[in-house]
């Protein structure tokens, strides 16, 4: 087969191989970290794409029941507002700027999680240029699921969600394993074994080489 004939079968079967190739997945609105502990303080990230032609325009999140959103980072070109009940914030709605197609934006919340833990949905609703609306509502295993947050349980929290943590681990072995990485570092990485070791086989190599030299004379 000549170069002429293989260069253009190579270049038909990498099209039929794309053709083959599914569509890719519609990318929604996302809430990170996935997994946040029960009663801790956390910063979540909004992440917003645009899949579409025209840019986004607006985007409302509604905040699950047991969260308690203290504020938003402001981001540039962009203006939020809250809608409350009761003094809590239930839904923050950020417009006036634009997401451009194959862009995406993030909004920064701060928020304290439930007490209670299990999975809570992050609803969010993104309105794009032309008027159309995208609803990410739905069940994680639907054409437009809402993001959600799993709260686990963890230990006692100090300050903002910060957990001290006992590890039961006994001091003795701390200060054995101290002590051996500060023999290791004294020794260039090197354990004095090995270093002794060394010396040895250097040792014994110096008297073969002296009692052959002697042998032959």
């Amino acid at each position: 087969m000549t170069m002429r004939t293989f260069l253009p079968r190579v270049a038909l079967a990498g099209t039929f191989l794309t053709l083959a190739m599914p569509a890719p997945a519609w990318a929604h609105v996302v809430v990170s970290p996935e997994e946040v502990t029960a009663g801790a303080y956390a910063t979540l990230t909004v992440s917003v794409p645009t899949e579409k032609e025209v840019p986004t325009t607006r985007v409302r999140v509604e905040v699950p029941e047991g969260f308690v959103l203290s504020g938003v980072q402001p981001v540039p070109g962009w203006e939020y507002s809250f809608e409350e009940d009761g003094g809590f914030i239930t839904a923050v709605t950020w417009s006036g700027g634009e997401i451009k197609p194959k862009e995406f934006q993030q909004f920064l919340v701060q928020a304290q999680a439930p007490e209670e833990p299990g999975e809570y949905p992050w609803r969010a609703i993104q309105t794009y240029q032309d008027g159309s609306v995208v609803k990410w509502t739905g069940p994680p295993d639907a054409e437009e699921p809402a993001s959600v947050v799993a709260v686990v349980s963890g230990g006692s929290e100090e300050g903002h969600g910060s957990k001290a943590v006992d590890t039961g681990e006994d001091n003795s072995q701390s200060e054995g394993t101290t002590a051996a990485a500060d023999t290791l570092a004294s020794t260039g990485g090197t354990s004095p074994l090995l270093l002794y070791a060394g010396l040895g086989v250097g040792a014994l190599a110096l008297v073969t080489m002296l009692v052959w030299r002697l042998v032959r004379n």
